[in-house]
């Protein structure tokens, strides 16, 4: 598969092709993509979920934004970090991005940024402060 850029060449994919969710878009070029998988044990007769993130290639001809889920290909090395592309976008973001797992001072610099970005937040209910309880039904 071949993906025209506006570079000196055709960026070609080869190898594996992966599908994730864009979690960050900061970068001029570069999007983060996080994917699971599911690993098996076959001495434990187990299953082990685990995510991982990509630092991924994101052609001005794509243009992902954060929250997007997009479809990755392996391709030649273009950076130090980058050897993935994005070929195309599955499902564009609903205008609402949840961010979870973060908090503190991470969290207020994030939702600083993205009151500055086309993805909205109005729709979020309301976080809990710390010291606060859960209202229970």
């Amino acid at each position: 598969m071949v993906d025209a850029t506006n570079r000196k060449g055709a960026i070609v994919t080869r190898g594996h092709i992966k599908s994730g969710t864009v979690v960050s878009d900061r970068s001029k070029k570069t999007v983060v993509v996080e994917y699971d998988s599911l690993d098996v044990f076959p001495k434990y007769k187990r299953y082990a979920r685990s995510k991982s993130r990509l630092p991924v290639h994101n052609p001005d001809s794509i243009g992902a934004k954060l929250g997007d889920i997009v479809e990755v290909a392996e391709t030649r090395k273009i950076s130090k970090t980058k050897s993935w592309i994005v070929t195309r976008i599955l499902k564009q973001a609903a205008g609402l991005v949840v961010l979870d797992k973060k908090g503190g001072r991470a969290l207020d610099v994030e939702a600083d940024r993205l009151k500055k970005s086309e993805v909205k937040r109005d729709a979020l209910p309301p976080q809990p402060q710390k010291g606060e309880k859960k209202d229970s039904d």
